[in-house]
């Protein structure tokens, strides 16, 4: 049987034992010195795998809506739409991010893949009845999770698949934006696979089949197949196990944990608190206050008919005469990161039905106005006069007012290719398509000379 060490030791546990967000023992690293040799080593190694996740999944949130306009620096508040610098910094102040979390996500894949080989390695006989297939489906989830990240972020990036103990990688070249994508399908389908048949019984903390539908459903939107998306975003929405809240008190989906409209969230607890609340709150609250709500965007939200109960997300501080981010912000700081939720779903297959060979207009406004309804907001007239690329837009508006500090903005502009438009207008240099990428951070390109900075020479 062959050994695999698992490089990074003495591994903490992203909840504590008491919320149960894990069903492991209240251990905090790989038995036997860090060796993989069994069912409980390799679940303690997947362990590690979640807590880089749950450390990228603020960075990635902050980078993002840094980028974007729903948030301003505090101490700049009239840049909107800031230029990203290669040395982790943007225009007019700091970056919180350290450029993106590049390095980090190498990490999280670094673990995936010691998790993946090690356990491919390992005889079936050591596992329980479905344990193997279901490490193994979590492992290349979380994987795939990264790479995703990365290229939607980065585009073209290194693709690594086996497990290294070096602090870099040095001579990979970097992999075309579509392959990273076509391995991140790779990772979900052996996911989809191994977790197929599986019940609505699930911890919304871990890879769930339902998760892996819902990542499925986004790649295919960013790959541009639109059928599959439809498809994929269809077995969320018809699962009676989801729904919608209701926006309102006791029943909204970022303040209670595992919301009934949650799909895969990372969950917080007291003790390790919400990675974005630090930058969001305030320092009377506890934290550095870096963001604010852009004006702009705040009196949308507060618009009864655009925002509608959305406004909800916010809350008005007059000590920094600002508006602020309510749904990070729970004073125990054990808010979620929210990484899928049905929303996003509804907005998904509306997009893809609008763009798929035979457009579905109506079944496209039925999607849209789930959402509207929701909010309480005006529906659109599913008798009326909105052409395909009005609808287009209604999504694009609904995407930004619906996970308005979740990290979608960003990259949904980008995406779309609607940056020169949207951002271009607040920043021109967003009018030059080599800025529709994020600068590899310049301290990553130090540590390997091999890595080549995206821009086409702009950064």
């Amino acid at each position: 049987m062959k050994k695999y060490i698992y490089a990074l030791l003495s591994i903490a546990l992203f909840a504590s034992c008491e919320d149960q967000l894990l069903d492991f023992p209240p251990q905090t690293q790989i038995e036997d010195n860090g060796i993989i040799i069994s069912q409980s080593s390799a679940e303690k190694a997947l362990v590690g795998v979640y807590s880089a996740v749950s450390g990228i999944s603020g960075t990635a949130i902050l980078t993002y809506e840094t980028a974007a306009d729903n948030v301003i620096l505090n101490s700049l508040r009239t840049v909107v739409v800031p230029t990203l610098k290669s040395d982790g910094g943007v225009t007019g102040g700091a970056d919180r991010t350290n450029g993106g979390g590049y390095g980090s996500y190498y990490s999280l894949i670094n673990r995936a893949n010691h998790v993946i080989t090690a356990v491919n390695e390992l005889d079936n006989s050591l596992f329980s009845a479905g344990s193997k297939e279901k490490i193994l489906a979590e492992a290349h989830t979380l994987r795939a999770f990264a790479y995703f990240d990365l290229a939607r972020t980065y585009a073209n990036v290194p693709v690594i698949l086996t497990p290294s103990t070096a602090t870099n990688q040095l001579g990979i070249k970097k992999s075309p934006k579509a392959d990273v994508f076509k391995q991140v399908e790779s990772d979900l389908d052996i996911a989809e696979k191994n977790l197929a048949g599986g019940s609505w019984n699930v911890n919304k903390g871990r890879v769930s089949i339902w998760a892996v539908y819902a990542f499925k459903a986004r790649l295919y939107l960013y790959q541009e197949r639109w059928s599959e998306a439809e498809s994929y975003a269809s077995k969320l929405i018809d699962n009676p196990e989801l729904k919608l809240t209701n926006l309102e008190a006791g029943d909204n989906w970022f303040e209670t944990r595992f919301s009934s409209e949650g799909i895969f969230e990372v969950a917080r607890s007291t003790t390790e608190g919400n990675p974005v609340r630090t930058n969001f709150a305030t320092a009377a609250e506890g934290g550095l206050g870096d963001y604010i709500v852009n004006p702009d965007f705040a009196d949308l939200l507060n618009n009864p008919n655009i925002g509608g109960k959305r406004s909800v997300y916010l809350k008005y501080d007059a000590s920094v005469t600002a508006w602020l981010i309510k749904i990070y912000n729970k004073s125990d700081r054990s808010s979620s990161v929210f990484l899928y939720r049905l929303a996003e779903q509804y907005l998904i297959r509306a997009e893809a039905r609008l763009k798929k060979a035979t457009p579905d207009i109506q079944g496209a406004i039925a999607d849209i106005n789930k959402i509207k309804d929701r909010a309480g907001v005006p529906l659109l007239n599913a008798q009326g006069a909105l052409n395909r690329d009005q609808l287009l837009l209604a999504v694009e508006d609904e995407n930004r007012y619906e996970f308005a500090f979740e990290g979608h903005r960003y990259a949904d502009i980008i995406r779309t290719g609607r940056a020169g438009v949207v951002f271009g207008t607040l920043n021109p240099v967003y009018q030059d398509p080599r800025y529709w990428v994020v600068p590899i951070p310049t301290s990553e390109l130090k540590n390997d000379p091999d890595l080549e900075q995206n821009g086409d020479g702009v950064y």
